[in-house]
């Protein structure tokens, strides 16, 4: 008997076991439109369109059968394209031994929000969950990563469409190594679902919270508390509608308020923030090592939109995370970046240059003699101003540009191995007057012998001269076979776990 794969709408393979193996096109219609199929939803919302079966792909398959008739051994040895969702589809439709090994890879990750594909998904998990008789496994324990959105609505209080599928999805996805959540709002959620979201989710290693809202400060502080096992945090542009904490507040140090504020996730190694009252969170987990030392000891650390108000507490942070700090991620806030354009570096007036030397000032890297890695994003270099041709004086010598990022890494005493360093030019004269003689002074050093990757990343049309001034001017790196320089655009993300 001929064996015929055919191209069919993906999913196909949670009908029947019986379609492992297909004749004909008829029998697979049969087999679609039976009424003793178990009646599951259309899954086309939620898998990708059927595609013609490719030649190196039929080779694949069939040289995989034939070695299975040999050996009666009815595995998956390999998946050579874990990015072809249609690819995996078509091995799932084998045999029961193959969909097995293909469900990890199409289920492992879920994304999830409003509208058809959301209520796809949970009407087949209710259906594996709710009791129906099945002839195959349940996919569930296969989602490893969900990301789940909330749907914004006609109105702030009108029904939400994540409020009422949380119970569901938390009491479901009992295997989750990772969640993200978008754009929920907690005060709009039921008091089952908040409890749904705590306790379901409560086994997570990985958590971020990208664009949600809380009441208050010390409601972030508690949910977050509620992840003892979380390994990684992020926390992206978070907004509380109020701050209830005083910057000189002594409410973490309270011993009447334990029971009120939970200490941080116990596990926690990576930590990610950006827009999400740094501060307070920092003093949150500042105070807790301080009280039960070993308790955090996080080894990555990632801030964005870092400012002048936030960076009193990044400083006393990263002392006291002192020698447990691996890997350090740096991004400054929008306000620091916009003053330095046309007369933040540039400028002689002492109130405009304070800023940049007052945010650097906090950040004093000498405590963390361990670091490993160090990342700085987004340097914007402005274009210098016109000369005046009017004016018959001769031009001012401007100060070199980006000056506090050569203080910044002068402080450095780590043996680091890595650094990354990402530049916007606004033109090749920009990118010229950056302080590279300050720089290369400073990489010349002690203790960055131990350099073995220097990536300056200029996120700028390649023009076919900015990458030459930089190795120009860093010659002595380029000489050490260290340095490399990538002109174009950079997807590095700051806040990426």
């Amino acid at each position: 008997m001929a064996i015929t794969l055919i191209t069919t709408v993906p999913g196909l393979h949670l009908q029947s076991p019986s379609l492992s193996i297909i004749t004909s096109p008829t029998t697979l219609m049969h087999s679609w439109k039976s009424p003793q199929s178990p009646a599951f939803p259309d899954l086309s919302p939620i898998l990708p369109l059927p595609s013609p079966v490719s030649s190196t792909f039929q080779h694949r398959v069939s040289t995989k059968i034939s070695f299975l008739a040999v050996t009666d051994t009815p595995t998956i040895t390999d998946i050579h394209d874990q990015s072809n969702l249609a690819e995996i589809c078509n091995c799932s439709l084998v045999s029961k031994f193959w969909l097995y090994a293909a469900r990890d890879h199409l289920w492992r990750h879920v994304r999830l929000g409003g509208g058809r594909r959301g209520n796809t998904f949970i009407e087949l998990l209710q259906h594996y969950t709710s009791g129906h008789e099945s002839t195959l496994p349940s996919f569930v324990p296969h989602v490893k990563h969900l990301f789940i959105r909330e749907s914004r609505g006609g109105l702030s209080w009108g029904p939400k469409w994540l409020n009422a599928v949380l119970p569901t999805l938390a009491g479901s996805l009992v295997n989750l190594h990772s969640l993200e959540a978008e754009r929920i709002t907690w005060e709009y959620l039921s008091s089952k679902s908040r409890d749904a979201f705590i306790k379901g989710f409560k086994g997570v290693r990985k958590l971020s919270l990208r664009v949600c809202e809380f009441r208050t400060t010390l409601d972030m502080i508690r949910v977050i508390g509620e992840f003892e096992d979380v390994e990684a945090l992020a926390l992206d542009r978070v907004h509380c509608e109020w701050d209830d904490i005083p910057a000189d507040s002594d409410v973490f140090v309270s011993r009447a308020d334990d029971r009120t504020i939970p200490k941080p996730p116990r596990r926690l190694r990576e930590l990610a923030m950006r827009g999400a009252h740094t501060r307070h969170v920092l003093k949150w987990m500042r105070v807790a090592m301080k009280h039960d030392g070993g308790r955090v000891t996080v080894e990555v650390l990632r801030l964005g939109a870092l400012g002048a108000k936030s960076a009193p507490a990044v400083g006393k942070f990263l002392k006291t995370l002192g020698t447990n700090l691996k890997e350090l991620h740096l991004g400054f806030d929008a306000a620091f970046i916009d003053n330095g354009g046309e007369n933040f570096f540039l400028t002689t007036k002492d109130q405009d240059s304070r800023r940049a030397d007052e945010v650097v000032s906090h950040i004093d890297l000498r405590h963390n003699n361990v670091l490993r890695e160090m990342h700085v994003y987004g340097l914007i270099i402005p274009s210098l101003p016109p000369l005046d041709l009017s004016n018959f004086q001769p031009p001012t010598r401007l100060p070199p540009q980006l000056m506090p990022l050569t203080a910044l890494l002068d402080g450095v005493r780590a043996p680091l191995r890595a650094l990354s360093l990402a530049l916007y030019p606004a033109d090749p004269h920009a990118l010229s007057s950056m302080d590279f003689e300050g720089l290369a002074h400073v990489l010349d050093g002690r203790p960055w012998t131990t350099l073995e990757d220097v990536l300056v990343v200029v996120a700028n049309e390649d023009d076919g001269r900015m990458g030459g001034i930089v190795n120009q001017r860093l010659d002595r790196l380029l000489e050490r076979g260290v340095l490399r320089v990538n002109v174009g655009f950079d997807d590095r993300e700051v806040l990426f776990i």
